[in-house]
């Protein structure tokens, strides 16, 4: 999927490609019954083309399926993925809010230098390793 087409049209992309596949109609048939051409239902589809609200309707008709259930579906879709992302974000930042080392006790700093080479089964640093 392009990241160069906004959210909502690679959400409306993998939204309808779900209901079509589930319906088991291939391309070809999803094409011929919304009457776009194969290529650019190929290329919207994958994420290379905008999805129009026109484009919707047509696709969710020769599916189906109502459209309007699936704008809803589309738009609760991209709000979520909204929200994964500014959540991982978030996460960086408090991941970047870690203590430097003029913040830490000596006990801290040194976990910190062993962290990678002890073993907490054995709880001393392995020896090295050819």
């Amino acid at each position: 999927m392009s990241p160069t087409q906004p959210l909502i049209s690679r959400v409306a992309a993998d939204v309808l490609t779900g209901y079509y596949k589930r319906k088991r109609l291939t391309q070809e048939e999803l094409a011929t019954a919304a009457d776009i051409p194969l290529p650019t239902l190929q290329k919207k589809l994958k994420g290379n083309a905008p999805i129009t609200a026109t484009d919707l309707v047509m696709l969710s008709r020769a599916i189906g399926i109502d459209p309007a259930k699936v704008i809803t579906e589309i738009v609760e879709e991209a709000e979520a993925e909204e929200r994964r992302v500014s959540e991982g974000v978030a996460s960086l930042d408090a991941h970047r809010k870690k203590k430097t080392p003029a913040d830490m006790t000596e006990d801290e700093m040194e976990s910190e230098r062993s962290a990678a080479n002890t073993d907490p089964e054995i709880g001393f640093d392995e020896p090295d390793t050819p």
